[in-house]
């Protein structure tokens, strides 16, 4: 019953933490203005994706090691997201999922072009718009779900693989 309990309060722990990067990335969009790329929008899914998973794995009646594989697959996923995001910045490998606008905007004129250019919003992925101790959000995405993958792989270690 006392591991039980300890399992339960690191998935209420978690749950906390990934509710505030959510929040976190909400606030950026919404009050800092920084439009996120199309891989930001997926890796912000994930973390969706992740907090509704630690809800449901808080909620559960029974010890049910599923939810726990689930969190797990899904950091692994956010993982590999975010690594791939930060090679893009970093020039390590190519872009194969287009990050600009469809607007399908053309240009007749070179003033046209040059205001086209000057007032379009940066959605290109290789370009961070935002860091913190120079890291950009993918970097700093990829080091807290590697954290927290291995927080949840020493702490569901019994449980996932039995």
């Amino acid at each position: 019953m006392d591991k039980f309990l300890k399992v339960n309060l690191f998935n209420k722990v978690l749950a906390i933490i990934v509710f505030a990067s959510v929040l976190f990335s909400f606030f950026l969009e919404f009050f800092l203005n920084l439009i996120p790329c199309k891989l930001c929008l997926y890796q912000r899914y994930l973390w969706l994706f992740l907090l509704l998973a630690c809800i449901l794995n808080i909620k559960k009646s029974t010890k049910s090691k599923y939810f726990e594989i689930i969190i797990t697959i899904t950091l692994c996923a956010i993982i590999t997201l975010s690594f791939y995001h930060s090679g893009i910045e970093f020039g390590f490998f190519n872009n194969i999922i287009s990050c600009i606008s469809q607007n399908n905007e053309t240009a007749n004129s070179i003033e046209e072009l040059d205001f086209l250019i000057r007032n379009k919003k940066n959605m290109d992925c290789a370009f961070p718009k935002f860091k913190i101790f120079n890291l950009s959000l993918s970097n700093l995405s990829f080091l807290f779900s590697t954290s927290l993958l291995l927080l949840c792989l020493k702490k569901y270690n019994r449980n996932i693989f039995k």
